[in-house]
């Protein structure tokens, strides 16, 4: 009978340490990793999950500023380029106005004295023409005269 009590106190020390250590978490974990079964995460406190929503809101307002700033820098540029097309359309409109006026002078004005102003300005172009062909003659001769009086000389 002493044995049986002995085995049954040993048996029940060995029980209590085993029930410990499987009881501590590094077991709990070893078996969930070989049994493969996935634990639900922790509940976050409070305070965590708060601290996530502002962090996540700053960035979310960012962005939105961002965006705005943006917005904002694009419809000044937009505003900046209708303005200068509105510049230049008053311009065109001014030069128009102006050309009008000038073509209503020229329906007013006879045809004999527009035919005369033709043959003015006509007569002028070809006297500049012949002119100018004077001219480049004229300096292709001397320029050839010069290069054979210097090659003559020796000079050239």
């Amino acid at each position: 009978m002493g044995i049986e009590v002995l085995v049954s106190l040993l048996a029940g020390l060995l029980s209590m340490t085993l029930g410990g250590l499987a009881s501590t978490e590094a077991i709990r974990k070893a078996v969930r990793h070989i049994l493969n079964i996935q634990t639900a995460p922790a509940e976050k406190s409070y305070s965590e999950r708060l601290s996530e929503l502002t962090a996540s809101l700053t960035d979310a307002s960012e962005q939105v500023d961002s965006v705005l700033s943006e917005l904002s820098r694009v419809a000044q540029e937009k505003e900046r380029a209708a303005l200068k097309l509105a510049e230049e359309l008053a311009e065109l409109e001014d030069k128009e106005l102006e050309l009008k006026q000038r073509v209503d002078a020229l329906q007013n004005m006879p045809l004999p004295a527009v035919e005369h102003f033709a043959k003015i300005i006509g007569s002028g172009e070809k006297r500049s023409a012949k002119r100018d062909y004077f001219l480049f003659g004229a300096g292709v001769i001397v320029s050839t005269a010069i290069a054979i009086g210097l090659k003559l000389l020796g000079l050239g």
